[in-house]
């Protein structure tokens, strides 16, 4: 399965297992910054390639994505349906890459899966078996 989406910072090609994420994430108060856990589904981010559909959130979820940087906690790379300013800004702060316009079928995916993440060519490949 492929999907197609617009890379905003990052290039390369990232292997990972994906943490699907089904609602909007805040990075203030969803997400611990020094542990790389999302707090509301207890489940780690760290080494990961995250999926949402979007965040929200104050201007401080900038900082705790740099938080998890700083702290070797962050994901892989962040793959999103519709990214907002404060989600960009963060994964630009924080060296994280970021893939976003993706089809929401995206988030139909299951955590725990591998992908294969193509930043040069925004296209996102998954072999769910």
């Amino acid at each position: 399965m492929k999907f197609k989406g617009e890379t905003l910072f990052g290039s390369g090609i990232i292997n990972g297992e994906l943490v699907v994420y089904r609602e909007s994430l805040s990075f203030l108060g969803d997400v611990d910054g020094k542990s790389g856990t999302i707090r509301t589904i207890n489940t780690s981010i760290v080494g990961k390639i995250l999926v949402i559909p979007n965040s929200r959130g104050s201007t401080v979820g900038p900082y705790v994505m740099y938080q998890l940087s700083k702290y070797g906690k962050a994901p892989l790379a962040i793959l999103s349906v519709k990214a907002d300013t404060m989600l960009i800004i963060g994964a630009i702060m924080a060296q994280i890459p970021i893939m976003t316009n993706l089809p929401k079928e995206i988030l139909n995916l299951s955590s725990g899966i591998t992908a294969r993440v193509d930043l040069d060519k925004g296209e996102i490949y998954v072999s769910e078996s």
